[in-house]
């Protein structure tokens, strides 16, 4: 929440067999800080380690607010196309 607006979501899941985070804030709202106070604060709550990310690569932002939060990146490959996103290079982060 922002200025008491909904600007996004958050969330853990496990996805083949990784516990991982994901998080989407609209456009509108980037750089404020919003996704990294965000990931910081379920961190808080979501205590399972270790926890995975992924992140396309040129996604420069969004790498960096996992970093911010003690993520590091532990490789790049090349993501599958799905219904909702083309192939492309990913970040693979991982917090320990």
């Amino acid at each position: 929440m922002a200025d008491d607006v909904l600007v996004g979501c958050i969330s853990s899941f496990v996805a083949e067999g990784q516990c991982c985070v994901g998080y989407w804030i609209a456009k509108e709202f980037w750089g404020r800080g919003i996704a990294t106070r965000a990931l910081a604060l379920l961190l808080q709550e979501v205590t399972t380690r270790p926890l995975h990310a992924r992140v396309a690569r040129q996604n420069v932002r969004s790498i960096r607010v996992l970093i911010r939060n003690g993520f590091t990146i532990k490789r790049y490959e090349m993501g599958p196309e799905t219904d909702r996103y083309p192939a492309c290079e990913e970040a693979v982060l991982e917090l320990d």
